[in-house]
């Protein structure tokens, strides 16, 4: 956290407005234009024209361009720029607090685990920076990662190093909690816009041959009723905009519609008096994010090399890998993903869990003149519980579990439904990324611990273990001719 004082507190000064589109440039080519301006626009912390309060209080960079930098603004980010994720356990599952207990626990770690009426949140984001002076040393405490401000290529190997040695790391708190700390690893955006659009109807398809073949089993990530999720590594937000307007929040801190922004854990009772970027201004920067090119496929021009990218692109699909890394959803080409969640094996299990899959029963009352009853029955993607930026921000393991079944009645209609949780590898899975632009958006995995393809490819389990393992058998001139293939997956 060096020379953290040094940039931000200055800054504490300065107020920042939230102007009209056209003071903030937009052109002839409208909205787009406003977006870009406002993806690379540094925030700063001050009161801004809507009653917000500009950056933060507590937030991860100054701006969206600042972590999307790789192969261009709106790519994929370093390892030093990863949000930090904190989730809390019961230390001993045989010493159970009342929930009232647990939230005066929790409160006391960090005021973003408790929100309105005692609700608990046990995965939350343990921001890098905050407009508090005294934030840095409750960061550090709960095992923050020492990251420089403005790292140099030597701190950045030796942060990928630590990352790929101990990926997860425990703080066990004295009143009974234990926090696990993992990281996500900034995506890239290029081609967003096009993910926007696919069909839900096409990643049921998907789904649907996947298990009629029985080589992979991808379930459609779940977020509501006739709702698929696209966007997020488990696959937990539907929308881009929704994606957009999230990162405004949790990544820089900012009151949006339909987003608030971060609990301040030095003063959980605080609130911004209005926004910090009004619905239009949101509007336009997903506009921006959605216009962003999508990656291409580039064949060399040299004989020789195009022929073993060829010979790659072949063996692509001998070992399997294009079971979950599809080429085409839809009318989107060159993806290189299914977008479904995979089991990917213990070593990249995470304690935010993807969304569960519910069965949805219900038993409709008689209508009238009918002699017997009529009953419904039904399977829907329905999660029961509240969702975390990051993922699902489950009950089950901090509160020991719980049932399984859910029973409601409608004291109106007299409907009586019952909810059952399909038991599935959640910590396990994960959304198929897209390797379209692959080749420039190093490093790899959900948390960034890979910092090279082979390295990936080797921390594949699960559904991928055999075709990893069919990788690694390979002769070494046709895995050479694989990975020749992946580096003309380039980003716009």
């Amino acid at each position: 956290m060096r020379n953290l004082e040094r940039m931000w507190w200055p800054c504490l000064a300065i107020v920042v407005l939230v102007l009209p589109a056209a003071a903030w440039g937009a052109d002839a080519s409208g909205v787009t234009a406003e977006g870009k301006q406002l993806f690379q626009h540094e925030f700063t912390p001050g009161k801004t024209a809507e009653g917000g309060d500009g950056l933060g209080p507590v937030f991860n960079h100054h701006s969206c361009a600042a972590c999307h930098s790789l192969a261009g603004t709106g790519g994929a980010g370093p390892v030093d720029v990863n949000a930090v994720t904190l989730t809390a356990d019961l230390t001993d599952r045989n010493r159970m607090p009342t929930r009232k207990g647990l939230a005066t626990v929790l409160r006391e770690i960090h005021g973003g685990f408790v929100g309105e009426r005692e609700t608990i949140t046990p995965s939350i984001l343990l921001h890098r920076f905050s407009t508090d002076s005294e934030y840095a040393g409750l960061q550090r405490e709960l095992g923050g990662p020492d990251i420089p401000l403005e790292p140099t290529p030597q701190d950045r190997n030796r942060i990928q190093r630590e990352l790929a040695r101990q990926p997860k790391t425990q703080v066990k708190w004295p009143k009974l909690i234990t926090l696990e700390l993992t990281q996500r690893n900034t995506t890239a955006l290029f081609g967003a816009g096009a993910i926007d659009q696919i069909p839900a109807a096409a990643l049921e398809a998907l789904a649907a041959t996947q298990a009629k073949k029985g080589e992979v089993s991808g379930r459609v990530p779940p977020i509501g009723l006739a709702k698929v999720g696209r966007f997020g590594w488990r696959g937990q937000t539907e929308r881009l905009h929704d994606f957009v307007i999230g990162a405004c929040s949790n990544e820089l801190g900012l009151e949006v519609p339909g987003s608030p922004q971060p609990t301040d854990p030095m003063r959980p009772r605080y609130r911004p008096g209005g926004y910090d970027l009004t619905a239009a201004q949101c509007a336009s920067l997903t506009a921006y994010v959605a216009s962003l090119p999508q990656p291409k496929f580039e064949l060399p021009k040299q004989a020789e090399r195009r022929a073993l990218v060829l010979q790659g692109r072949s063996l692509f699909d001998v070992v399997g890998c294009a079971a979950c890394h599809v080429e085409r959803i839809g009318p989107v080409e060159g993806l290189y993903s299914d977008l479904l969640l995979h089991d990917m094996g213990t070593a990249l299990a995470d304690p935010i869990p993807a969304e569960a899959t519910f069965e949805y029963h219900a038993d409709a009352p008689l209508p009238k003149g009918a002699a017997e009853k009529v009953a419904m029955t039904r399977s829907e993607n329905l999660p029961l519980r509240p969702r975390g930026y990051y993922g699902e921000s489950s009950l089950a393991n901090l509160l020991g579990g719980g049932t399984s079944t859910m029973i409601a009645v409608n004291p109106k209609t007299g409907i009586r439904s019952e909810f059952r949780v399909v038991a599935t590898s959640v910590e396990q899975e994960w959304r198929t990324p897209p390797l379209w632009g692959v080749a420039d958006s190093a490093p790899y995995l959900h948390d960034g611990r890979a910092d090279s393809l082979v390295d990936a490819i080797a921390l594949h389990g699960g559904e991928a273990d055999a075709s990893m393992k069919k990788f690694f058998e390979l002769p070494i001139t046709e895995r050479m001719a694989v990975l020749e293939f992946l580096c003309c997956l380039r980003a716009p």
